[in-house]
């Protein structure tokens, strides 16, 4: 695959979770952004096949996601930095507030652990 190939593969989950962070118009929910994109980038890296990319697709993944988080997040943002934010005590709350399930958080303190070591 290529960078374009991935962008078309996933522009529509990424589309999904901006329309489905939008408090307004013009603010995002940065924490619940931060979520899913992490949620992505953990379910495609665990099981690359299941999500119809190639482990050797994933670093172009990488970038795509990074090229859209920056948008939201800011330019410092990245991938890690989505994990680093998850680790955190105000990241922990996050998904709280947010309702997450506990298997889910447990998913995101895996990758986070992997992420981050």
């Amino acid at each position: 695959m290529d960078i374009e190939e991935i962008r078309a593969q996933f522009r529509p989950a990424v589309d999904e979770i901006l329309k489905s962070c939008c408090v307004s118009e013009s603010f995002v929910d940065k924490e619940q952004f931060r979520i899913y994109i992490a949620t992505i980038w953990g379910n495609v890296a665990l099981d690359p096949s299941q999500s119809g990319v190639g482990e050797e697709d994933l670093p172009l993944l990488h970038d795509f996601l990074n090229e859209e988080i920056q948008p939201i997040l800011g330019s410092d943002e990245s991938i890690i930095t989505c994990y680093e934010y998850l680790s955190s005590k105000d990241g922990e709350e996050a998904m709280l507030r947010l309702k997450l399930t506990k298997q889910h958080r447990e998913f995101i303190a895996y990758f986070s652990r992997i992420i981050l070591a």
